[in-house]
């Protein structure tokens, strides 16, 4: 009697312990989960994406990719090498998931408030939404291989704003510079390459020039990151992986360089769990994620 009684209390524990586990909202790197009230001047505030959009290239599962990041980063404490510090000893918060609805006055609010909005996960649609509602920028960075400025009708493009066109959406709605640096798009058509000297488009292919690159991020007003912009061969799991591009570790070597961001705002996009076995690249992502938040750090936020 005594150890069926033992048992059920055992089974019944368990039971209660698993349900608490699954009520409990995974955050990155077990981040404090807050509302975009609570950021204050300082705060650097993680916002997932959901957003994903139609086009001839499959998602791959783009809209998880916040979940699968935030899973797999339990693995991790949010380490950052180069300062010696983790994001759990500076003011790093999670607010959670957002669709193309939400996200914008999110992103705006963040900003408004004096804190950094660092967007992860969706495809590069992403960029337009979460941007579509801050005003004042001057200048934004777009780290891709390929230029985003196809159309609506474009190769048979269906929505106005997709992965494939966020670029051009946001030049056309918005009177700012942009530059892209690690263009080399194999799968960009001709009038996508024609928009570039249309609408003043600077573009940097070659990145032997650390100085050059590391200028641009720092005078960015906004960051945003394809993951297509890593060599094809080291990053597979995105959508539409480009051979010739830099490797992520190449990239740390150029980041860590840099002492003081201007942006107020930075996003990784176009991650795609279905195609990553063992979700590898997640791991390799949530390993660098810390590395970006560490610009902002030296930059006086956090």
């Amino acid at each position: 009697m005594f150890h069926m009684v033992f048992n059920f209390i055992t089974t019944t524990r368990s039971y209660a312990y698993k349900m608490m586990v699954n009520f409990v909202e995974r955050t990155f790197y077990g981040l404090p989960k807050v509302n975009v009230d609570d950021v204050v001047k300082g705060t650097i505030a993680i916002l997932g994406s959901r957003i994903t959009t139609k086009s001839i290239h499959p998602p791959h599962g783009v809209e998880k990719a916040t979940y699968v990041l935030r899973k797999v980063s339990d693995e991790y404490s949010g380490y950052i090498p180069y300062l010696g510090i983790t994001l759990h000893d500076k003011d790093v918060v999670d607010l959670g998931d957002f669709d193309k609805d939400t996200i914008g006055e999110t992103v705006k609010t963040v900003i408004e408030l004096g804190g950094i909005a660092f967007v992860i996960g969706g495809d590069h649609a992403t960029t337009f939404y979460a941007l579509e509602k801050v005003e004042g920028l001057n200048n934004i960075v777009w780290l891709d291989a390929h230029l985003d400025l196809a159309n609506q009708g474009d190769f048979g493009i269906e929505e106005e704003i997709s992965h494939a066109s966020a670029l051009y959406n946001i030049l056309e709605k918005k009177n700012i510079e942009a530059t892209i640096i690690g263009f080399r798009g194999h799968s960009t058509p001709v009038v996508e390459r024609e928009r570039v000297n249309k609408l003043r488009i600077k573009t940097v292919s070659d990145l032997r020039d650390e100085r050059l690159v590391v200028s641009l991020l720092k005078n960015a007003d906004a960051v945003s990151l394809d993951i297509d912009f890593f060599d094809a061969a080291e990053f597979i799991a995105t959508r539409v992986p480009e051979i010739g591009g830099i490797s992520v570790r190449e990239f740390l070597k150029i980041i860590t360089k840099i002492d003081h961001l201007n942006a107020r705002y930075f996003d990784i996009t176009e991650y795609c769990p279905d195609i990553d076995p063992g979700h590898v690249y997640a791991k390799i992502l949530v390993q660098l994620i810390p590395y970006i938040i560490g610009l902002f750090i030296r930059s006086g936020y956090g």
